[in-house]
């Protein structure tokens, strides 16, 4: 039963944090380990925590005349609270929510506009490139919120034609295979073979031997303009 309180309140808020950066795109460069994960969730754990007792705290003492609870500012403390079902509800949604805010500041604030700012400082007046706004090249170029028509193929059968469509579903970052879901394939291959769409970027998967060519996303978009263009002239003609 120790185990699992301590669990509870020692580990559960760092996981939540874990979990809910990880939920807003903010992912490792490896998937961590077991043990990993666990050092990652016991670092985490700490500002989540501090900030639930001290939430905590201030509701001790703001209602002290209907709780009969006692500050906490030991570690002592925190474990003989834990064995009371009302501090332990109390401690873990305070922390759930707690964990969601700190986890929304640092993805949508700190993270990108000052934490990347400030390391790719540092790397350039070392003379190494700066780090990429997404941890792998796979998010960099297909977890963006865009739409985008590719060709999919097989590096050594490059000369044979592949499959062309929209991309609708892309594998997550730490998913052990890379799928690409494509939508409408008959009609993005008649429209790039009528258009000679132009590929503007290729990706190359050198282990799986893939590869995905990627079309102008503004050539498309005029392609498919001409076409309903042609489409209502011809309307037009026949109705006259």
């Amino acid at each position: 039963m120790d185990t699992f309180l301590g669990t509870l309140v020692f580990l559960l808020p760092g996981l939540m944090l874990y979990f809910w950066l990880q939920s807003f795109g903010i992912n490792p460069v490896v998937k961590h380990n077991p043990a990993e994960f666990s050092a990652v969730a016991v670092l985490l754990w700490f500002p989540v925590s501090l900030s639930a007792i001290l939430v905590f705290n201030l509701f001790v003492t703001v209602a002290n005349a209907i709780s009969s609870f006692e500050p906490i500012w030991t570690t002592e403390g925190l474990k003989t609270a834990s064995g009371d079902f009302l501090f332990l509800i109390l401690f873990l949604g305070s922390s759930l929510v707690i964990s969601f805010l700190f986890g929304l500041v640092w993805a949508k604030w700190i993270h990108q506009q000052l934490f990347m700012r400030i390391i790719n400082k540092v790397r350039k007046s070392r003379g190494i490139a700066p780090l990429s706004r997404t941890p792998s090249v796979w998010d960099e170029v297909f977890l963006n919120n865009d739409v985008q028509v590719v060709e999919i193929g097989k590096i050594d059968k490059s000369s044979e034609p592949g499959y062309i469509g929209e991309i609708k579903k892309a594998s997550r970052t730490f998913e052990p295979e890379r799928n690409i879901y494509l939508n409408e394939i008959q009609f993005f291959t008649e429209l790039v073979e009528k258009h000679s769409i132009p590929v503007v970027n290729i990706f190359f998967d050198t282990k799986s031997g893939m590869y995905v060519k990627i079309f102008d996303a503004e050539e498309i978009k005029n392609a498919q303009l001409k076409d309903i263009e042609q489409l209502n002239k011809g309307e037009d003609t026949t109705s006259s």
